[in-house]
């Protein structure tokens, strides 16, 4: 046993080596749901707070427009109305980075105007590379739209052929890498190009930056390449910084960032609580008290009044008094007769194959009845009055549950 042993573990050591294997299980907490947990990390190492926001209604309150509003989403649930007083809060100041949509669509919003469409039918005249107005009141308001998704030089190259495309902001004189971007690019109208910074990426506009009032839209094609797997990639997080950064030097340095990256509505509690709580808590209250005053009891239970029933013989009575008026007094007679034959058949044994006299004196002896009553009771047919067909089936009933 010990050689067998031995052998094995020489064995083992020969053909068998100890190595180390890493294995990717995912990401964990907050990385989890929000695929921009590494660009807020990012951000906030580089000294700008960085709040996450898990849904974009908190564009209900906005903030000081020191504040830089990064929104990851297409803003499908972000009402025109609430659109319209992000522009104004751009207007005064504000910074907002955004991504373009070709897809937005708000329940309940207002359709784009006859005379919108007719200035995005003059445009598409002068110009046939550019489409119609954009649905999404911010592009709207910019002049810009997403065209169709263009065939790139390099994608039927090998990938070891393939170049890193770059982009060049202004005011920054190194061309930024961006690593594999495929996107459909910006379109501008004539009216807002003399106002739009066109930055571009293969020959196509990857990013638009547009001052409006005191403030700064940048509108972004796809920020992909800011998420928690490709911020490390290329020159992306340095992109993020240039843009975080603005243009002006009044925008230069935000106090402070807020990082939309859900579009979802919230749930319904939590619309409750914001906007309710103080109600919310009141019921509550009032509930525990109700219940706290419920749950005590003085004195005694009051005990439950007993319902009236009627007696047995007064059901037997009634169905006596049925049978004789509708002359089937003889029916109501053979059941009950029956029904005691079945119960004396299973109390004694044999009491199918005893003569008739034999039953009469053994019932007779254990009921302690003469012989001629109990003979009347199972065998006579001659029952002409109410009184005697009502007292044969009483009797016949209480020897049948006392037996």
């Amino acid at each position: 046993m010990l050689l067998l042993f031995a052998y094995g573990a020489y064995d083992l050591y020969l053909n068998y080596e100890y190595k180390e294997k890493i294995i990717h299980t995912g990401y964990k907490g907050e990385a989890r749901k929000n695929p921009f947990y590494a660009s807020r990390l990012f951000l906030k190492r580089m000294g700008i707070p960085t709040e996450t926001k898990n849904s974009i209604q908190v564009l209900s309150s906005l903030p000081d427009t020191d504040t830089l509003i990064l929104i990851t989403t297409k803003r499908t649930t972000l009402s025109p109305q609430r659109t319209n007083k992000l522009i104004d809060w751009v207007k005064s100041g504000g910074h907002l980075i955004a991504v373009a949509t070709s897809d937005w669509k708000y329940s309940g919003s207002e359709k784009i105007t006859n005379e919108e469409d007719s200035e995005a039918d003059s445009k598409e005249d002068e110009d046939k590379t550019e489409k119609k107005a954009s649905p999404d009141p911010l592009q709207r308001f910019m002049g810009v739209n997403l065209g169709p998704r263009p065939i790139f030089e390099d994608d039927d190259e090998e990938d070891d052929d393939k170049t890193i495309p770059s982009i060049k902001l202004r005011g920054n004189d190194k061309p930024l890498k961006l690593d594999d971007a495929r996107y459909r690019p910006i379109l501008v109208d004539n009216k807002h190009q003399d106002q739009t910074e066109e930055i571009e990426l293969s020959l196509n506009n990857y990013i638009v930056r547009q001052k409006i009032g005191d403030g700064l839209v940048t509108l972004i094609t796809d920020m992909d390449f800011i998420t928690n797997e490709r911020i490390e990639s290329a020159d992306h997080a340095e992109i993020l910084w240039q843009l975080v950064h603005g243009l002006d030097k009044s925008l230069n340095q935000p106090s402070n960032i807020w990082l939309i990256h859900n579009d979802k509505m919230p749930p319904l509690w939590d619309i409750l609580w914001r906007n309710f709580w103080t109600l919310i808590i009141s019921l509550s209250l009032l509930l525990f008290f109700w219940l706290y005053k419920s749950s005590q009891r003085f004195g005694p239970l009051i005990p439950k009044q007993e319902e009236n029933r009627r007696s047995l013989n007064e059901h037997i009575t009634s169905s006596g008094n049925f049978y004789w008026k509708n002359k089937q007094k003889q029916l109501l007679i053979d059941s009950s007769r029956k029904a005691l034959m079945q119960r004396l058949s299973r109390i004694h044994p044999g009491w199918t194959q005893q003569t008739k006299e034999q039953q009469i004196k053994l019932l007779a002896n254990q009921l302690s009845m003469q012989e001629e009553l109990i003979n009347k009771l199972l065998y006579a047919k001659n029952i002409e009055q109410a009184d005697e067909f009502t007292q044969l089936i009483q009797q016949l009933e209480k020897i049948r549950k006392n037996i």
